[in-house]
């Protein structure tokens, strides 16, 4: 944009902020997805304060929809890696909703009041592909999801 972008807005918090920033992250996140690709997030040139790489991790996740970050500095590694890795929470409400749906022979099912059907269940299997990638441990009656 030939310096109508202001440098603030190249690093946290305006890169989440700025209006043409977030246009452009959204539409290399959407891209990727649309092609197959993986959206890799730019990386975070703070080196030496980890809370700013792991808020910067978590928002590129759960706003941007980037499914990896790029590090600069080996500090930054496991904070990047915690905020992509799905919570216990989540890997259980998965394996919840999973297993209940090939139970049913992968209809629609509906669970604390929501209804989940194929969407969602495409959802949920990543979260336990995720998880699994992360390392994390599973229970046994994950194998027959994965």
């Amino acid at each position: 944009h030939y310096g109508a972008i202001h440098a603030n807005a190249m690093r946290t918090p305006g890169q989440f902020s700025h209006p043409l920033v977030v246009r452009a992250k959204l539409e290399i996140a959407a891209a990727c997805h649309a092609h197959g690709k993986v959206a890799s997030h730019n990386v975070t040139t703070d080196i030496k304060d980890s809370a700013v790489v792991a808020n910067d991790a978590a928002r590129c996740a759960q706003e941007f929809g980037y499914t990896r970050m790029w590090s600069i500095h080996p500090a930054q590694i496991k904070p990047i890696v915690k905020a992509f890795t799905p919570r216990n929470s989540e890997v259980a409400e998965a394996l919840g909703i999973l297993l209940d749906a090939q139970r049913n022979n992968w209809g629609p099912i509906q669970q604390h009041g929501r209804l989940h059907d194929r969407a969602s269940y495409r959802y949920y299997w990543t979260i336990l592909q995720r998880a699994k990638a992360s390392g994390l441990h599973l229970h046994e009656s994950a194998a027959t999801l994965l």
